[in-house]
């Protein structure tokens, strides 16, 4: 799953969009019918999804498909494209001739598409097929802040909640079984009695550089709340660096670098070692924070060693410490993925009938059941393996935060020059010190903004 929710990989996609939007621009004067676009009710709809046949969700979505076609009469022309999909999906804007649905995670859609997306409050004003609740009833609004047209309109639908929980084994820690929430005292204590029996207590895969960066982001969001590094990653000032929030969040992850809790040299491991150490139990760790795809991953990789999985590992989560007067005690970090249209879209009530339709709780639980992820209908139970963080979504009351606090939305290219590597170095011991590194990342954030517009 780090694939598909990679800041590079987002960056990349930002970046060819100019380039594919301009060779769009030369051809759309002889596109047919892209005035009529975003109009049209039809009686087919054309779909490009993120999704590879043989995928749990490809299959889920498959059958809710033929279900809607059996129900409407409207034909789904579908296209299993896989995760480039928005670079597929690019060109086609220009032409008057996009696809009439598409699905990525929130950011990207956001990021790559912007004003060539359709705003979809008449979707959410709307009731979902076979029920009397409305879409808005089943979204919270919070959800969707970050992914919004410039008039103010939802631009994303989502279908699947994904986010990131500090991941424990319940069959070696019963002991933490009901503790919803430590502060940060109690988290550090918990670690120093478990590095006092020989343990280097929190495992982590450093070469990927976003995994180091979500220690960080969680710290800068318990202190000073959703939003706050989403608004200094696009300040050009440097000003918004100021804030102690930074500092402190800083000083939390200096005491948990400096106090030996990480592995030795656990960022000269490759991925996925430490996290598979940490499943199977051989590289003496105890958490892992992680995105809410780690049991999928660690599960296979345990399959794979010919290991029973329900014998080695009951999957629990815990939320991130809270922190004296933090600001975003209550936040969680929960990314979506969902349906964007196309402003262009010659078949959009079409994709806007089939996105209510797959609303719809007996077509949605699906993803829960057979595909193992969490839906963002909190009346669609959770797999069992997501039912902790289910709870820690649900407490959230809203406050939820993207991953580097949607810096990959505003910022990308700023998210992989400055800061993952700044990041790294701290984890590296590159810099002297937390004061060190909120200074270098201001100073490097003024660099960028002033090279990059």
């Amino acid at each position: 799953m780090p694939n598909l929710f990679s800041s590079r990989r987002l960056t990349q996609l930002v970046s060819g969009v100019g380039a594919l939007t301009a060779l769009g621009a030369l051809t759309a004067c002889n596109a047919t019918g892209g005035d009529q676009g975003g109009k049209g009710a039809g009686s087919q709809l054309v779909y490009w999804s993120m999704w590879r046949e043989g995928e749990p969700q490809q299959k889920v979505l498959q059958a809710s498909i033929d279900d809607f076609t059996k129900e409407t009469g409207i034909k789904v022309k579908v296209q299993w494209a896989g995760r480039q999909v928005l670079q597929q999906v690019v060109p086609r804007l220009n032409t008057g001739n996009p696809p009439d649905l598409t699905d990525q995670d929130g950011s990207s859609l956001h990021a790559v598409l912007g004003d060539s997306a359709l705003g979809l409050q008449d979707v959410y004003d709307a009731q979902i097929t076979g029920e009397s609740q409305k879409v808005s009833d089943i979204i919270p609004a919070s959800l969707v802040e970050t992914a919004r047209t410039k008039e103010g309109q939802p631009m994303v639908v989502p279908y699947e909640v994904i986010g990131s929980t500090l991941w424990y084994n319940g069959k070696k820690h019963p002991d933490l079984a009901g503790k919803e929430q430590l502060t940060w005292s109690q988290f550090t204590g918990t670690l120093d009695a478990l590095k006092q029996k020989g343990r280097t207590p929190l495992a982590l895969d450093g070469d990927i550089s976003g995994y180091d960066a979500y220690w960080m982001t969680w710290s800068i969001v318990r202190h000073g709340g959703v939003g706050l590094l989403g608004k200094a990653c696009a300040d050009k000032t440097g000003a918004a660096w100021d804030d102690p929030a930074f500092l402190a969040a800083a000083k939390d992850i200096e005491e948990l670098t400096g106090k030996g809790y990480f592995p030795k040299d656990f960022n000269a491991t490759k991925f996925p070692a430490q996290q598979t150490g940490w499943a199977t139990g051989t590289n003496k760790t105890d958490f892992l924070l992680m995105g809410t795809w780690a049991p999928s991953e660690t599960g296979e990789a345990l399959k794979k060693s010919g290991k029973d999985v329900d014998s080695v590992i009951s999957y629990r989560s815990m939320k991130y410490p809270e922190v004296d007067g933090g600001k975003g005690n209550s936040a969680t970090q929960a990314g979506i993925i969902g349906f964007a249209v196309p402003a262009k879209a010659r078949n959009a009530e079409a994709a806007k009938k089939f996105i209510r339709f797959f609303l719809n709780k007996d077509q949605l639980t699906g993803i829960s059941s057979e595909a193992g992820n969490l839906t963002p209908r909190t009346d669609i139970p959770a797999p069992a393996t997501l039912s902790d963080y289910a709870k820690e979504y649900a407490a959230a009351d809203g406050q939820f935060f993207q991953p580097n606090d949607n810096c990959g939305g505003v910022a990308a290219k700023w998210v992989t020059d400055v800061w993952e590597p700044t990041v790294v170095d701290f984890f590296n011991g590159k810099a002297d010190g937390a004061e060190d590194f909120v200074k270098t990342v201001k100073e490097k954030s003024v660099e960028y903004h002033k090279n990059n517009g």
